[in-house]
Order: C-alpha cells, then structure tokens, then sequence
C-alpha cells in the first residue's frame, strides 16, 4: 500500500503519523483520532467495549479516547493514521505489585483524580491491568489515556494520562 514503510516505525507528515504494524498492537487509548486500515490478512480487535474478528479490506476509525488493539491471527498489514501524536511524560512510578490487590486500584483511581489535563503517570503491575482501564473508563469517560510501554511475563508497563 505505501512503499518503503517499515514495519514498526513511524513517518511524520504536516501533523499526522503513518505507521505499518504486522505485529500484536496492543490496546491504546490517546487523546487523538486514529484511522486503522487493514489491507492484508485477519485478526481480531477492541474497539472501545466492542470485539471482533475482521478480514481485509477493512477501516477501524477511532475517535480520541477510545480504546484500540488489534491481535493477527496471520500475516497481516495493518496502517495506521494518526492525527497528532503522544507528549512526553516525566510522570512519577508507580509500582503496584507489592501492594495487595484490594488496593491496587483505588490507588490508582485517587491518583488519576488528581492530575490535570496533559499531566500522566507510569503504573507497573504483575499482570495486565485491562480490566483497571474500562473502571477508569466509566469513571472518567473519555478522559483515559492508556498506552502499553513494556510487557513480559510478570511485568506490565503502562502509561496513563488526563486528557482533555
């Protein structure tokens, strides 16, 4: 569809960001609108409280705040349009994992309530904390910025921001 894009990286152009992704994307919510178009292959996806399974050709159109992830369940092709882009974060850590579970997410929750718009914070956790997402989602509609840094096993870094 575009020639010499290279998978994972991304290219700038007057304000927007076009980006070829043939792996896992995990689910991202940001403060901008996104355009997803599948070209080649399957797979499955969440889109805000909705999943699915899709084949090319196919458009997702994300509005800002809303949740996307997309998982191949083959060779696929899928671009992404993004129309604006992430700030920087010098947010502070939170580590959640020595604390009990029971704790986890009120922290979180008092946390959030706290920031101004455009301010984030950085939470680690033993498993992936989806679920934390769609309570803050409820609490906060169409304020959670959500975005996966890093995962392993036992290890889930993910970025949370306030957005306007």
């Amino acid at each position: 569809m575009v020639e010499g894009l290279e998978a994972g990286k991304r290219v700038e152009f007057e304000g927007l960001g076009l980006s070829l992704i043939q792996e896992t994307l995990m689910p991202a919510a940001v403060g901008y609108g996104r355009l997803y178009i599948l070209s080649e292959g399957s797979g499955r996806y969440i889109l805000g409280q909705r999943f699915g399974k899709v084949e090319a050709p196919c458009v997702f159109h994300v509005e800002p705040s809303l949740l996307f992830g997309f998982m191949p369940e083959e060779k696929v092709s899928l671009y992404e349009i993004a129309l604006g882009k992430e700030g920087e974060c010098g947010g502070e850590v939170i580590d959640l994992r020595p604390l009990e579970h029971g704790a986890r997410h009120p922290l979180v929750m008092k946390r959030f309530s706290e920031l101004k718009t455009d301010e984030c914070f950085y939470i680690i956790n033993d498993h992936d904390p989806l679920p934390l997402y769609f309570q803050m989602a409820m609490s906060f509609p169409k304020k959670v910025g959500w975005v996966y840094v890093e995962f392993r096993d036992n290890f889930w870094k993910i970025k949370i921001r306030r957005l306007s």
